[in-house]
């Protein structure tokens, strides 16, 4: 088929999408304000390039809507990857176009507000009698103490100013707090804080646990409510949120009650925390840490041997990609086991020496570097790094002027440096066969911690370079410093068996 019989049949098919997407609102009404931030959401992730978008959404989908298109469309299923990405960059641009053609129908609606409730428009006068032309209402009252708190989005409004002012939330987890708390209002009402008990609790829960994930980025879900997105989710058979998941969204307004809690003169009881479900998917099981022959496959690949080009760099070929972070932090997550985001924003002046230990800072600095739970550590630099080059790297970003090591790494919209670096390594694992469900850069992190444990690092030391909290009685007493030569003389210890790096190009 060529590239005109394809975008015919993608027209096709994607014009009854839109047919029965616009019968649908028909019958629902104008998109809300929330709903409509949502699409809008939505045709922002469609403007990414066509792999990174099939990538954020993940292998499965991609591989559900080909199908969906293909046995929907009457095409022939794709033989090679480059003809499956063609047909999906058809898809994709259906689905922004589909997305945006519903937006401009929302606009044909008359401009009234079609979910205002009877009860709120109509009152009934003081007299108990109806007045002319209007229609008798019963108004349910509120329980006393509910009118001595604010309503749930002044409240949560007040712990955004909080938290902005006094940078305790990065722009990534206030939109997170944002966005569940949007959803607990969206589903059980703008109340006072009072006025929710464990119900509304254990409906929002409900919801969660059939909630399809990805909901306003795929185009089955995009603009549906709630409930429609669960029956879209059912119908299509689309995964839903994980318990992981489930929790945080619980945990979050757990979070949000909390602080009420210290701020209101009532007591403002915990109606989310009994509400999460135990979870066996703990860190370990989230993620494996890399097998040897991972660690081998990534290693002796095309970006530390020679590649095609930047383009192409898990393809064999002469291009040298050792001044890049594509080449670096594969190696830095495996000898220091700093998560990718600390990596992806050092700078020139966090790589330092002290006591004759070469050493890197992780550590809160300006607006745009950020620490997990705020825990900044000096990790020495391990001498297979320096063997590698990594002194030589920075000394030589340094002299050029660099502020940052890794410079071509931009700020994403979610305030981390991180974005990109991850969905790229993902995608180069994955082309090189060292993918599985379970790996990531994260995996890296779980690596450095079995080689510490199997070098007889000291659990509380291992901790310490990782940046954990120290569990029990270590962590409620003393500081938790430990001497830098200490430190050193543990990350030594440190090696990963039957991993040989001495084919890299600069090693030493």
């Amino acid at each position: 088929m060529n590239h005109g019989e394809l975008r015919t049949k993608v027209h096709e098919h994607f014009t009854e999408v839109l047919k029965k997407a616009k019968a649908r609102r028909d019958e629902l009404g104008p998109y809300s304000e929330l709903e409509k931030e949502r699409i809008a959401d939505t045709i922002r992730h469609h403007e990414a390039g066509n792999e990174d978008y099939w990538d954020l959404l993940g292998r499965d989908y991609a591989r559900s809507e080909l199908d969906k298109f293909c046995n929907g469309a009457g095409v022939e299923q794709p033989k090679t990857r480059e003809d499956a990405f063609l047909i999906l960059g058809e898809i994709k641009k259906a689905q922004l176009a589909l997305a945006n053609a519903l937006l401009e129908h929302d606009k044909t609606f008359e401009k009234y507000d079609f979910g205002t409730q009877l009860s709120t428009l109509v009152n009934a006068p003081e007299s108990g009698q109806p007045s002319s032309g209007t229609v008798p209402a019963k108004v349910a009252k509120k329980p006393t103490d509910a009118l001595s708190s604010p309503l749930l989005s002044i409240l949560f409004a007040e712990r955004k100013a909080e938290a902005e002012q006094t940078s305790q939330w990065s722009d990534k987890l206030l939109n997170d707090y944002q966005a569940w708390t949007d959803l607990f209002i969206e589903l059980q009402g703008d109340r006072p804080v009072l006025d929710y008990k464990k119900p509304d609790a254990r409906d929002f829960k409900n919801v969660l646990i059939e909630l399809p994930s990805n909901r306003n980025k795929l185009p089955q879900t995009i603009g549906l409510t709630p409930k429609e997105a669960i029956q879209a989710a059912k119908d299509h058979g689309l995964p839903t949120l994980s318990v992981s998941t489930v929790n945080k969204a619980l945990g979050r307004l757990q979070g949000i009650w909390n602080w009420a809690d210290k701020q209101l003169d009532e007591e403002v009881a915990d109606i989310f925390g009994p509400m999460k479900i135990a979870d066996n998917n703990n860190a370990r099981n989230q993620h494996d840490p890399f097998s040897k022959e991972q660690l081998q496959d990534i290693f002796n690949s095309p970006l530390y041997t020679g590649c095609k080009s930047k383009r192409f760099r898990s393809e064999a070929g002469d291009t040298d990609l050792s001044e890049t972070s594509w080449y670096w932090l594969p190696l830095l997550g495996l000898w220091t086991g700093a998560r990718l985001n600390e990596l992806c924003q050092l700078r020139v002046d966090d790589i330092d020496q002290e006591e004759g230990v070469p050493l890197i800072r992780i550590q809160e600095g300006d607006e745009d570097q950020r620490v997990k739970f705020g825990k900044s550590r000096l990790i020495p630099i391990h001498p297979e790094l320096v063997r590698l080059g990594f002194l030589r790297f920075v000394q030589a970003r340094r002299q050029t002027g660099y502020e940052r090591i890794f410079p071509e790494l931009k700020l994403g919209a979610t305030g981390y440096y991180s974005d990109q670096a991850s969905k790229d390594f993902n995608r180069y694992i994955d082309r090189i066969g060292a993918k599985t469900a379970k790996t990531s850069f994260h995996s890296f992190r779980h690596n450095f911690k079995d080689a510490c444990r199997h070098a007889g690092v000291q659990p509380d030391i291992n901790d310490i370079l990782l940046g954990h909290a120290l569990p029990g009685m270590a962590g409620r007493y003393g500081d938790g410093s430990v001497p830098l030569p200490v430190l050193y003389e543990a990350i030594c210890k440190v090696a990963h068996r039957e991993l040989f790096l001495e084919h890299i190009k600069g090693y030493r």
